[in-house]
């Protein structure tokens, strides 16, 4: 007799997948993901909107708010003031992590429409900058702040141990190259930098 078989989402690449009903671990037939029904457990607690507004509203913030960040990047500064920097940007990704882990079949929808958010954001605030009126100014501030997202940012997420600590920034950096191919960055943690205490140009694309 032929198992019954159920439909999941694949939390890797977000296409349906038929899963016989007794297998309790299993792998995606397109992309190879291991998963399980543990992968799909109901949250423990209900979405709460919130979550979602707070997400959305200050998903730019850990930029937006730290224009002068990258003057910290040195051996004296850099320890102390990540630590406050993360501890004031952490809310935003905290609430984007529970909205993300509530909806488990939406995944990667979810973590795509944040990413593409925090780019429409990242994209108006450098158009629109009151103090960034030419070409030259608008491009000075956007490389500041892709100091900011390289050396702050990303370390942060990634060290919040969030279930979308690395999804989320692999898969922002992807869309900013897609978006900017000639400015781009790359993913470093704040182990990372700390220990090797990188400059700068390590941490962009050519």
């Amino acid at each position: 007799m032929p198992s019954e078989l159920a439909t999941r989402i694949c939390k890797n690449c977000g296409r349906e997948i038929p899963v016989p009903a007794e297998l309790s671990v299993f792998s995606c037939v397109y992309c190879g993901a291991k998963l399980s029904l543990a992968d799909y457990a109901a949250p423990a607690c209900p979405a709460d909107p919130a979550d979602l507004a707070l997400a959305e509203t200050h998903i730019l913030d850990c930029v937006r708010d730290y224009p002068d960040a990258f003057k910290h990047f040195n051996r004296k500064q850099y320890e102390p003031f990540y630590q406050t920097y993360q501890e004031a940007v952490a809310p935003a990704f905290a609430a984007m992590d529970r909205w993300v882990c509530a909806h488990p079949e939406e995944r990667q929808a979810l973590l795509e429409g944040f990413a593409a958010r925090f780019l429409d954001q990242w994209e108006d605030f450098h158009q629109n900058h009151p103090k960034a009126r030419s070409k030259r100014a608008k491009e000075k501030l956007a490389f500041s702040n892709k100091l900011t997202l390289a050396l702050f940012a990303v370390p942060a997420i990634r060290g919040l141990g969030l279930s979308i600590s690395e999804d989320f920034p692999h898969l922002l950096q992807e869309r900013f190259r897609e978006k900017y191919p000639e400015n781009t960055f790359e993913l470093a943690s704040y182990e990372e930098i700390r220990s090797g205490f990188r400059k700068p140009f390590f941490l962009f694309g050519k």
